[in-house]
């Protein structure tokens, strides 16, 4: 285990935990990897970091299996006060409601913690691998108190990372997300689907990947290739001033 930055008494901690990919099948394989094994993996990283929220930003199931949430959901309840979800694209979004509000977890779509917004924007579509928004989805923003920070969380990526295996499946109408987000207090905006962690910026937002909790690959690859590092998440201090840091905790 790597070491794990010291919890500050003034800051929210919160976790992204991203794509776990958990089937009905406890055993069953992704990309070669067994995701039951390598969240179990992350257990003492999550509860290292002491986390206030953790934020599962989609993929959490590989099959959409009502088995794979409740599995998921025991896993995360356990490291943190408060959990909250949106959905990826292998996930359904009523199968994971039915599960995740019977634990109590936080659908949003904006959490107020610590002085600071997390606002949840679902980006989700079913039927396939890319994002989507519409004005619904991005309703919620209109919600937001100008004079609080922000972060926002979405699944998939809202500008290129430079892996052409996965940026064929990209958040497909992005302006449409940045032109919502002109004017308003978001530091950063938080996605996962990537499997790698990618640090860039737009407009003067911060853009953050969570790597994968099941299996990551090479950045700048054609294909898929499977990456050394293990399951990872990503870590957020969020002070009440609005300064923020950011990093990544591996197993």
């Amino acid at each position: 285990m790597k070491n794990l930055p010291k919890k500050s008494a003034s800051a929210l901690t919160v976790v992204q935990l991203s794509d776990t990919h958990l089937a009905a099948d406890p055993q069953a394989l992704y990309r070669g990897q067994n995701p039951d094994a390598n969240l179990a993996r992350l257990g003492p990283v999550i509860g290292g970091l002491t986390p206030d929220l953790i934020v599962l930003t989609g993929d959490v199931s590989e099959d959409a299996s009502a088995a794979s949430y409740w599995r998921a959901g025991g896993f995360v309840r356990t490291l943190a006060p408060q959990v909250a979800w949106l959905p990826g694209n292998h996930d359904r979004r009523a199968i994971m409601a039915g599960v995740f509000n019977g634990l109590g977890f936080d659908a949003g779509p904006i959490i107020n913690r610590g002085g600071w917004q997390l606002v949840l924007l679902d980006s989700s579509d079913p039927d396939h691998p890319h994002g989507e928004f519409d004005e619904r989805r991005l309703m919620p923003l209109n919600q937001m108190n100008p004079d609080s920070p922000a972060l926002v969380f979405l699944h998939h990526q809202p500008l290129p990372v430079g892996s052409p295996w996965i940026d064929k499946y990209p958040l497909k109408n992005p302006q449409m997300l940045w032109n919502a987000l002109d004017g308003r207090p978001v530091r950063a905006v938080a996605f996962g689907h990537v499997h790698q962690v990618f640090e860039g910026a737009c407009r003067g937002i911060a853009c953050l990947s969570a790597p994968s909790a099941a299996a990551n690959s090479r950045r700048d690859t054609e294909k898929f290739t499977l990456d050394a590092p293990g399951p990872a998440v990503r870590w957020f201090r969020l002070w009440p001033d609005g300064r923020w840091r950011s990093g990544i905790a591996e197993a």
